[in-house]
């Protein structure tokens, strides 16, 4: 591993574990502040939004590779073009979908199951998503210079920044205001300011021989990511379909409190998800530098041990989320939640198999080989609408039909699609991208079967047991990471390096 991949996956991981500790701890303030039917409408409004990234993706989801692609190869003025045209179009593009947020905004409490008292606060809630997805759309351009850099750490860094100055805007709001539902999307809106000036603070300083001109903005560019990106929307559509579309189906189908319920229960599945695709994202630059110097060997190479150090370090906290679901959910939000206990089972479960093979998704990025996945995800995007709709009315399993739903369609495409088009894409055999994973899986499962095995025998009351719980399987997994997830040249290696540096500190002592 070298310095800067050691950077970028710390620098993710710190922004993760301050990701789940803020939500851990202002998920319970907001529900017990707002209520459970409130708390659901802050995030079913801000995922109605979300939709709109089926029209933003074919600009957002490309320009990076574009732009890096170029700049590696030492085009510099085709470099410029792509990220200049992309910022006037982003521009102009986000004034038009605001102003669209603001149409739909009066018809949002006509669509959806909203208590009365609480619809024009979600109006408003929802007219200040549209103004943070707005903010983030135009900020994806920022993002090329430490992609291209290697230097991820500087976005996790933002982020970091957005969320503290979100939590803090949260708290502030809610002790010198009457809390309300639209304070939520407001913090975030300020934190996405904060986190915008330190991204472009850092974008000069990265690449300084970027300057915005005029002569750079070009129709052609522009047509060149939308033509390219387009499949992205597709495939984006589908995304929405199978990961946002949860908190929608509810509503219409169950009402505002299972609403409030099951968004609550999301925020670790999400934070499992971010926590992958943060990971993920630390792969990304070295596969796309792999593919402009056409080692293809060495790409596949590449995003094969990926799989398994993204396994690895999502099987932990995966196995811990499933293994305690029980004690977590009473502790957390009180103990007439813990009955929701089993959905946090089946989304814990999946994920742990699932996610692990997210870096594979940067390499039909990385080849310009978006259409068959892009058609792939929609497919299977209308799928879980079809099956998560049976399984809740039809079968009358209600939340749990479609946490179910959600987790056959991703094991459809991350386990059994993506490895297989990656393998055709750079003409592999199939099971290359399947070696790796028998280590992350029985990790996972070597956890989770410690946290049920405890529970058996002694009940936890307390975070502080948790905590202890937790830690008693930090070690056993470090234990079993050394012993099976590296060679037996890399254990040595570990060791020496360790003995090194136990003898250089001794010595400067």
């Amino acid at each position: 591993m070298n310095r800067a991949f050691l950077y970028n996956i710390s620098a993710n991981l710190i922004t993760f574990v301050l990701m789940m500790l803020m939500s851990v701890c202002l998920t319970p303030y907001i529900v017990h502040t707002l209520g459970v039917e409130a708390f659901g409408l802050i995030h079913l409004t801000q995922n109605m939004i979300n939709y709109l990234s089926v029209i933003t993706a074919s600009l957002s989801a490309v320009v990076v590779r574009f732009f890096s692609v170029a700049a590696h190869k030492g085009e510099m003025e085709k470099a410029q073009s792509y990220l200049a045209s992309y910022f006037v179009s982003a521009v102009l593009l986000s004034i038009s979908l605001f102003s669209a947020c603001l149409l739909l905004s009066k018809q949002l409490v006509n669509w959806l199951h909203v208590p009365g008292h609480l619809a024009q606060d979600t109006q408003i809630a929802f007219i200040f998503g549209g103004l943070l997805f707005m903010l983030n759309f135009v900020m994806s351009g920022f993002g090329a210079a430490p992609f291209y850099a290697n230097k991820l750490y500087i976005s996790s860094a933002g982020q970091a920044v957005q969320m503290f100055c979100r939590a803090l805007s949260i708290v502030l709001l809610f002790t010198f205001a009457t809390p309300n539902i639209w304070h939520i999307p407001l913090a975030a809106v300020i934190g996405s300011i904060a986190a915008m000036g330190f991204a472009l603070y850092y974008f000069k300083k990265l690449i300084p021989w970027f300057s915005f001109k005029w002569r750079y903005v070009s129709l052609s560019s522009s047509l060149t990511l939308v033509r390219s990106g387009v499949w992205h929307s597709f495939e984006q559509m589908g995304i929405l379909l199978f990961l946002q579309i949860d908190l929608l189906m509810t509503n219409l189908l169950m009402g505002a409190e299972a609403t409030g319920q099951y968004a609550a229960i999301l925020q670790f599945p999400l934070l499992l998800r971010t926590l992958a695709g943060t990971l993920a994202v630390v792969f990304a630059p070295t596969i796309t530098k792999f593919y402009s110097n056409q080692d293809e060997e060495g790409l596949v190479q590449y995003a094969a041990k990926a799989i398994k150090w993204s396994g690895l370090f999502v099987a932990f906290p995966a196995a811990l989320l499933g293994g305690l679901a029980g004690p977590l959910m009473q502790l957390w939000l009180g103990p007439a939640y813990e009955e929701l206990k089993w959905l946090l089972m089946i989304h814990a479960a999946y994920l742990c198999v699932t996610l692990m093979f997210l870096p594979l998704t940067y390499v039909p990025t990385a080849f310009n080989r978006l259409k068959v996945p892009a058609v792939v995800t929609l497919v299977l995007g209308v799928s879980n609408v079809l099956l998560a709709y049976g399984l809740t009315q039809v079968f009358q399993l209600g939340l749990y039909g479609i946490a179910s739903a959600g987790a056959v369609v991703l094991l459809i495409k991350n386990v059994m699609f993506l490895p297989f088009y990656t393998s055709k894409i750079t003409k592999q055999r199939r099971a290359i991208f399947y070696k790796q994973t028998a280590v992350p899986f029985m990790g996972g499962l070597f956890i989770w079967g410690i946290c049920a095995g405890i529970q058996l025998v002694y009940q936890v009351t307390s975070w502080g047991e948790m905590l202890c719980i937790g830690g008693i399987c930090f070690i056993l997994y470090m234990g079993y990471l050394y012993l099976f997830a590296g060679t037996k040249q890399e254990r040595i290696q570990l060791i020496r390096k360790v003995k090194q540096a136990a003898a250089e500190r001794a010595v400067s002592r």
